[in-house]
């Protein structure tokens, strides 16, 4: 029996992988989607930013995304140090830059459902509960995986271009040993959900809340009905001695008086999830074949809320290229280098604005790029669109000038 053959093969039904498929699908190619979990299924990323309307509009799923009823995010609030200093930035200060001023708080079970369902509905053949055990290689090319039904024996499915959309289990780059951690960004992760928090409904202006804590800082999400995500981003040095993620997230939890009053009575509806080595990049993102999409090309620290953005992006560009590898007949990493370059620039600007936040926290400099954006007009207009997801309108240089700041951030004048 031969092996069934598709245009394109995509493992993964999260944001990069489906917005792939959805875009290739929509242009008439064949295309296979495995997912090794049954959706609705839990993960985190929940904080989206304003950027994803047009990519929606791309996608054709705006207005499933307004029928929901996810919880409307206008921008985010910092609280630095003790006692703490808020700086909170709306999008909506700044509309003209994007479509709507504001996105989502979401369940990410219910948005990924979303997403595959559409995929679905554009023509994608997409398999739930489908293991892909090992990506077949003819020489340096891939030309397909071996996959099957979870506990069932896999079999050879063949295609012209593979895309790895795996998620931090980096199905490609872990096989061709790509992937390496950012040491500048040893840091761990625990989160889970409570309910009966409180909702921090600023007169109906609802935020991500950031907080800084010793030794990293704490994320505050409100989501539908009475439910918040609280997660903790903690340097691993400092907390690897204290036993256990539940252990290790209570004690950063109690060391920020806001977030502890908040959760105070609260309900955790969740068990402790724990991502360690929060942040890696691969060395390339696309070979012979294949391509590789969203966190399975790299993994962003959540504090600016970009990997959503930066995977569904990552999914049209790719799509892109894919296309223009069937007009010529081409599938090799040189045809789709173009996707990798458009997609490094966003992450290498969001990347340098990571650095200087975690050198903000190191220092507890007062006097840091955040702050400034209180007494500085354009400084403020320029860190609003770049955390609002205007990767492709605004670069840290930008922002660097508007405050005055040398390429650390440092002031190059006392304030």
């Amino acid at each position: 029996m031969s092996a069934e053959r598709f245009d394109v093969i995509v493992v993964g039904g999260g944001p990069g992988g489906t917005s792939t498929g959805i875009m290739l699908a929509k242009r008439g190619y064949k295309v296979l989607l495995l997912e090794r979990e049954r959706f609705p299924r839990f993960h985190i990323g929940e904080s989206l930013l304003p950027a994803l309307w047009d990519l929606w509009d791309e996608l054709g799923v705006t207005a499933e995304m307004e029928a929901v009823g996810f919880v409307i995010k206008q921008g985010i609030n910092f609280a630095m140090f003790e006692p703490p200093t808020e700086i909170a930035l709306l999008t909506g200060e700044f509309p003209r830059y994007f479509q709507r001023p504001y996105t989502y708080h979401v369940e990410r079970a219910r948005y990924d459902q979303i997403m595959l369902e559409h995929a679905r509905r554009c023509g994608v053949d997409a398999r739930e509960e489908w293991t892909v055990e090992d990506v077949l290689f003819e020489g340096d090319r891939c030309v397909g995986v071996v996959a099957g039904p979870n506990g069932q024996p896999g079999q050879p499915y063949h295609a012209p271009m593979v895309v790895d959309a795996t998620g931090r289990n980096c199905l490609m780059s872990r096989k061709l040993g790509w992937r390496k951690p950012d040491p500048t960004l040893n840091k761990l992760s625990h989160f889970t959900h409570y309910q009966g928090a409180d909702p921090r409904d600023h007169d109906g202006t609802t935020m991500t809340e950031i907080h800084s804590i010793d030794g990293g800082w704490i994320w505050y999400i409100p989501l539908t009905g009475d439910i918040v995500s609280v997660g903790a981003v903690l340097d691993a040095k400092a907390f690897g001695s204290q036993k256990g993620p539940q252990a290790r997230f209570d004690h950063a939890v109690a060391g920020c008086p806001k977030i502890r009053e908040w959760v105070e009575g609260a309900r955790q509806t969740i068990d402790m999830h724990t991502i360690s080595n929060i942040s890696y990049l691969n060395d390339s993102f696309v070979g012979n074949g294949f391509v590789l999409v969203g966190d399975a090309s790299m993994f962003v620290d959540p504090i600016f809320s970009a990997g959503v953005t930066i995977a569904v992006r990552g999914g049209i560009f790719a799509a892109e290229c894919i296309h223009d590898c069937f007009q010529r007949g081409d599938f090799s990493a040189e045809r789709m280098s173009p996707y990798e370059a458009r997609i490094r620039l966003p992450m290498s600007r969001i990347f340098r604005m990571i650095y200087n936040w975690y050198g903000i926290l190191e220092k507890k400099d007062p006097n840091n790029l955040i702050a400034r954006s209180r007494r500085v007009p354009l400084l403020r207009e320029r860190l609003i669109v770049l955390f609002s997801g205007g990767y492709d309108k605004i670069d840290m240089e930008a922002i660097l000038q508007a405050a005055g700041a040398d390429a650390q951030g440092n002031p190059l004048q006392p304030a």
